[in-house]
């Protein structure tokens, strides 16, 4: 029985600080919520259908594209335990995080709507049943999804991250502005892991050596962020962004962009995520800093940035 008029749910974007690729070689990682790209999910009751509304698509439930087919079958497992098979509403996603940018946005979008129902429901919600439908979503978006964005859209906090081994929020200190920067060019994850794939084939002493840096990087970056070192942290920032230059998972537009965001006087820059295109970001020392950074990264041809207080 449904005791609520509106259920709404609301999660958040992420990035990946450091770890890239190296992670699935079992080396740590660090992402953290972007608190500033949200997308918000509201159901109301509906005299007929079962209609949803986005930015791009206004239809029946049953007309969704093969694109969103994991939010379609999330969906429809949701109205199976909640008995809402025949249950007409109108469900309204609200959202400004961009799609395949590496910001989590199908991780977002599927914690949103999860928590949406469950309100709408009015039924307490675990992290195990959050846990069990993101992933139906992220299992068909994604193949096999790791968890980590699933854990990072639902965070206040950084989450450290080992393959199969450990996912952990800490709390984080360093007070400082991030400023994250879109290429324009979709990231190629596929691509970016077999490029790291061959190179530890063709010469795998050298490349499991940046690997291992990678994640010895994060290590030293974890004590950073709880210490607050900021500066230290940014020179980091860098080193990492030049080893994953090394491995051939960069791209000359993000190369770009982090020397842009060095120019202008960032603390440290690189690109997060897949690579190969996609997105970068930049440490400022603060807001004015971050302006002026986003600034030179728009001249330098970003398509787009986002300022994101730490």
């Amino acid at each position: 029985m449904i005791d609520q008029i509106i259920g709404v749910g609301i999660a958040h974007a992420k990035i990946i600080l450091i770890g890239e690729h190296a992670v699935v070689y079992k080396q740590p990682a660090i992402a953290i919520p972007l608190t500033n790209l949200t997308v918000t999910t509201t159901i109301r009751p509906s005299f007929q259908g079962q209609i949803i509304e986005s930015n791009s698509f206004h239809g029946d439930l049953n007309e969704l594209g093969a694109n969103v087919e994991g939010l379609r079958q999330l969906i429809l497992q949701l109205l199976i335990e909640f008995n809402m098979q025949n249950t007409p509403f109108s469900l309204e996603i609200d959202t400004n995080i961009p799609q395949e940018r590496g910001f989590g946005a199908s991780a977002a979008f599927a914690t949103s709507i999860t928590k949406a129902f469950y309100s709408f429901a009015n039924k307490p919600l675990t992290e195990e049943k959050l846990k069990y439908f993101t992933d139906i979503e992220e299992s068909i978006s994604h193949g096999s999804a790791s968890g980590l964005d699933a854990a990072t859209v639902n965070s206040d906090d950084p989450i450290w991250f080992i393959k199969n081994i450990e996912m952990t929020p800490f709390k984080m200190s360093l007070t400082g502005t991030l400023v994250v920067a879109d290429t324009g060019i979709h990231g190629q994850t596929m691509h970016a892991v077999n490029i790291v794939k061959n190179n530890l084939e063709e010469h795998y002493d050298l490349t499991w050596q940046k690997i291992e840096h990678l994640g010895h990087i994060a290590e030293k970056l974890r004590v950073d962020l709880t210490k607050n070192a900021a500066t230290h942290a940014g020179l980091l920032f860098t080193a990492a962004h030049h080893e994953l230059q090394s491995l051939g998972i960069s791209h000359p537009k993000l190369d770009n962009l982090v020397n842009a965001a060095l120019h202008a006087g960032a603390l440290g820059a690189k690109l997060t995520g897949a690579g190969i295109g996609g997105v970068m970001f930049a440490l400022a020392k603060n807001n004015d800093n971050a302006i002026t950074i986003a600034n030179a990264l728009t001249k330098a041809g970003a398509q787009n940035t986002w300022i994101q207080p730490l």
